[in-house]
């Protein structure tokens, strides 16, 4: 095992700004070490200077072993820009280490995932679809960036938004913003079909649920979110639930803080129960 001294400034925190630093906290009388020291070690060999690796022997460096507050090894941290941004306890399979690099990795695309959540805190929209579209020319798998895209474009491209999305499933946490995409959309593709299923008599219900497409289809989602809460009010039963799944899905999408959302959000509430 590599003996080495590590200074901390130079070998980590400098040397993170120019490429992620991986931290393997060690020592050689830990059994579990001599299983994932050699891993990462072929890691950082194929990785080709994707990212540096430092191993730190806990029983030659106690006082960094304190600062990153190691209390169990081996220990594995990643430090990128001088801050840790991922970490992990204990020996773990190849491939698990491997994916956990490939996911916390930085990449041109994450950074630039990053910047567009920034440039939508301070409100410009317009830099963040540039930043999303810069991230997925980076990377074209990158479902962080196609999520939070056609978030942005459902209001003026529902189709395309819909389409961006089209290929991701769960586990992925933002998941609940496929679906509410995935659902306007469904109800913007089969409003013609549900027209003329309700062309014949039909009950009041049905034909608030239709006006509330017909809002939604023309962005007017005021009256989207009142007929359909009109329409739950009295049957819950057409297009399986298709209202409240509308009223869900658009509450979502617009967010929590939304006017149109603390509008109508008690009055949804109240419908339901």
């Amino acid at each position: 095992m590599n003996q080495q001294r590590i200074d901390l400034q130079r070998d980590v925190i400098d040397a993170s700004y120019n490429q992620p630093v991986v931290l393997d906290f060690w020592a050689e009388w830990c059994a579990p070490c001599r299983m994932s020291g050699p891993i990462l070690e072929n890691l950082a060999q194929a990785a080709r200077g994707r990212w540096k690796l430092v191993k730190i022997n806990t029983e030659l460096q106690p006082d960094l072993a304190m600062q990153f507050n190691v209390q169990s090894i081996p220990s594995v941290k990643m430090v990128s820009d001088g801050a840790i941004i991922a970490e992990f306890i204990g020996a773990l399979p190849a491939a698990q280490v491997a994916r956990w690099l490939e996911e916390n990795l930085p990449t041109k695309s994450k950074n630039a995932v990053q910047q567009a959540i920034q440039a939508l805190e301070n409100g410009d929209v317009r830099k963040a679809k540039h930043l999303l579209q810069v991230a997925l020319d980076e990377d074209p798998k990158n479902n962080d960036a196609r999520i939070i895209l056609a978030r942005l474009k459902f209001d003026e491209n529902l189709d395309a938004a819909a389409k961006l999305v089209e290929a991701i499933e769960p586990p992925h946490p933002m998941f609940d913003q496929v679906e509410a995409i995935r659902n306007l959309h469904r109800l913007q593709s089969t409003y013609p079909q549900l027209k003329k299923a309700a062309a014949a008599p039909n009950s009041e219900a049905s034909r608030l649920y239709l006006t509330g497409i017909e809002a939604f289809m023309r962005r007017d989602y005021d009256a989207a979110l009142n007929s359909w809460i009109e329409s739950i009010m009295l049957d819950r039963n057409i297009d399986e639930d298709g209202a409240r799944k509308g009223c869900i899905a658009l509450f979502l999408l617009l967010g929590s803080d939304h006017e149109l959302t603390r509008k109508y959000h008690r009055r949804f509430s109240s419908a339901l129960f």
